[in-house]
């Protein structure tokens, strides 16, 4: 039942946002004036949110542009890397160990170490750990190869940063791939990745949906990342080699990992382990040739549970000095969070005032805004840059997924929901994210 008021509640917003937009519409085109009770003023209050939100955007769009432009930089930097490595009989060869912390993943785990066999850098292993499992994860993963170790772990405690720890302790390696229990590498995988940490701590792959076409919610997930991880990844690889750990696809040098103290429990442990090598002056890097198939969650539920979880991890490091001094986007998106809780304050104010009007023809109070023309004007850029993005990533297929950028807008708010539900969340708990749901998709090239 509770899972059903977290949904019931992204409706609500859904509902109150339609209102919005129709109400703003209904007046341009009527030309009826709005009345509002000017005797409560909260253009005081407003003003700095509506500032602060405008300037989000804008930054997203400035990288945006910065994406168009660096992506050819970025992916020429790679090829550079990799043909010396291919000139060079003493280029990287060391043991690549790939680590795959699974707890309750019989649906997906065998089929994700078949793949991984699959490399064309064969001088690699692969651990598996079991954490806490209670199904067939362990009876799954065990394939019959010499390079796959598969370990049953069980601990009182949950979370994915104590099985990966565990998997380090197991490892033999001297560099660490480490990959999510449904995560499909492309098959070249490692041998373009490892020529890059010649010169950086460790590397990050592309993300490609494996299940875009599985449901409307996979689509427009998909769609997020594409919008989020590729472009933000290269932008920041071309600004400062500064791009971020995604939690899954990436390959550390392994000394590093246990210099920086490996991984904690934390929810965001990617995110957070990002940090810590950054303020020890380690560098990473993007990888847009290294592909990592990822499984985008099927439905409302698993989705507000997942990105829930994420959520609560955001908040949490916001108490951590974690970044750079000098490391000024961080630093501007280390407070997203809070931005994320600007944002929400700004839509229920000026969502009340809507709904209110619609029932008793008048705005109880003002309130900063911009003009339904500067706001369908900003909508209409952002679109543009974006199908500009997706259609850099996929070309023609990007004009397709253009077409889900109407939707993507509205539910996107999905985020009010999973910070507001995030407040709520004390451990990892019951939030771990379901997979196997990929039958009706094929992997994106």
């Amino acid at each position: 039942m509770k899972e059903k008021i977290w949904q019931i509640f992204f409706y609500i917003i859904l509902g109150i946002w339609s209102s919005i937009i129709g109400s703003a519409l209904y007046y341009t085109i009527t030309g009826d004036e709005i009345l509002i009770d000017t005797s409560i003023n909260l253009n005081l209050f407003t003003l700095p949110l509506l500032i602060i939100i405008l300037f989000y955007t804008f930054l997203t769009m400035v990288l945006f542009v910065i994406y168009l432009i660096a992506d050819r930089k970025v992916k020429l930097m790679q090829n550079i890397a990799y043909s010396k490595f291919l000139k060079n009989s003493q280029g990287n060869k060391g043991l690549c160990t790939v680590i795959i912390a699974s707890r309750n993943e019989e649906s997906v785990i065998r089929r994700t170490v078949e793949e991984c066999l699959k490399q064309t850098y064969v001088n690699i292993e692969i651990v598996v750990v079991c954490h806490n499992s209670t199904d067939k994860t362990f009876e799954e993963a065990s394939v019959n190869d010499e390079r796959v170790r598969v370990f049953d772990y069980k601990t009182k405690e949950a979370g994915k940063g104590i099985a990966l720890n565990f998997g380090v302790q197991k490892s033999l390696g001297e560099y660490i791939l480490i990959l999510d229990a449904d995560g499909i590498l492309s098959k070249d995988f490692i041998e373009k990745a490892l020529p890059l940490l010649k010169d950086y701590a460790a590397v990050q792959g592309r993300y490609i949906p494996s299940n875009r076409n599985y449901s409307i919610i996979t689509q427009l997930l998909s769609l997020e990342g594409d919008l989020w991880s590729t472009p933000f990844m290269t932008a920041r690889t071309f600004l400062d080699k500064r791009c971020g750990l995604g939690g899954t696809g990436y390959i550390i040098r392994k000394d590093i990992l246990l210099n920086v103290g490996g991984f904690t429990n934390h929810l965001v442990d990617d995110y957070e382990l990002t940090h810590r090598m950054l303020k020890k002056k380690f560098r990473i890097v993007f990888a847009p040739f290294c592909i990592n198939y990822d499984e985008k969650p099927p439905n409302l539920d698993i989705m507000l549970r997942q990105r829930a979880r994420w959520a609560k991890g955001f908040i949490d490091l916001l108490r951590q000095r974690i970044i750079e001094p000098t490391d000024i986007l961080g630093l501007i998106f280390w407070l997203s969070p809070i931005v994320v809780f600007i944002a929400m304050a700004m839509f229920f104010i000026v969502g009340f005032a809507i709904v209110f009007n619609i029932v008793f023809g008048y705005l109880p109070y003002y309130y900063t805004s911009i003009t339904i023309n500067q706001c369908l004007a900003l909508i209409g850029i952002l679109a543009i840059i974006q199908a500009l993005v997706l259609t850099k990533q996929y070309g023609k297929n990007g004009i397709k997924y253009a077409i889900y950028l109407p939707i993507f807008i509205p539910f996107i708010l999905y985020v009010f929901v999973t910070f507001i539900r995030a407040l709520g969340i004390k451990s990892w708990g019951n939030t771990k994210t379901t997979h196997g749901f990929t039958k009706q998709s094929k992997q994106q090239k």
